[in-house]
């Protein structure tokens, strides 16, 4: 079934604030993931949650989308990473778990293809910006449950593939390393 991400999720900007160095929520950017949105770098910027911003904490299940540059990867939060709040790089997008699991989303938003199309949203614009009626307008074929599951299960295994992969070339290059280091050091 084709839906649009506007009529299964609700979305909102990130919270626009001056990071701290200390406070009781992390405050998510763009530097904190890698190419492929997982969060790779340690959280050094947070923010203090009162009453003015305890709206913008993360919720299980939501899914942050960025939304100008050149990198529009996407992430789910889950509870147990604690209390979040999204930089206003961010949309917020509150999915309506009754019919999408958010990590098929965030797997969805992650595809080449969906970053070439983010990608043609921002163009001629000096900093690429995703207009959010069109993020809105953005359509796509909705799997079952079932198969969304399927979707998500090949991506995990993706990814655990390509850390072996990324050790296995790690551990040749200690093994070329050596050998050469041995030739190297031997006497004639």
């Amino acid at each position: 079934m084709k839906v649009k991400l506007g009529d299964i999720t609700q979305l909102q900007f990130g919270l626009y604030t001056k990071p701290a160095d200390e406070g009781n929520a992390a405050y998510l950017q763009a530097k904190h993931f890698d190419e492929w949105g997982n969060q790779s770098e340690q959280i050094d910027t947070f923010a203090l949650i009162d009453q003015k911003n305890e709206s913008h904490l993360l919720e299980d299940g939501d899914v942050i989308l960025v939304g100008k540059g050149m990198r529009n990867f996407a992430w789910t939060y889950q509870k147990d990473f604690g209390p979040a709040i999204a930089s206003s790089i961010f949309f917020v997008i509150k999915v309506d778990q009754s019919r999408v699991i958010p990590d098929f989303l965030t797997t969805l938003f992650n595809m080449p293809q969906t970053q070439a199309y983010f990608l043609t949203l921002g163009a001629g614009s000096s900093i690429p910006s995703i207009r959010k009626s069109e993020l809105e307008a953005f359509s796509f074929i909705l799997p079952s449950m079932e198969l969304q599951q399927k979707a998500i299960d090949i991506k995990q295994l993706h990814y655990k593939d390509m850390d072996l992969s990324l050790k296995i070339i790690a551990e040749k290059q200690k093994v070329y390393q050596a050998v050469i280091k041995n030739i190297i050091s031997q006497k004639a």
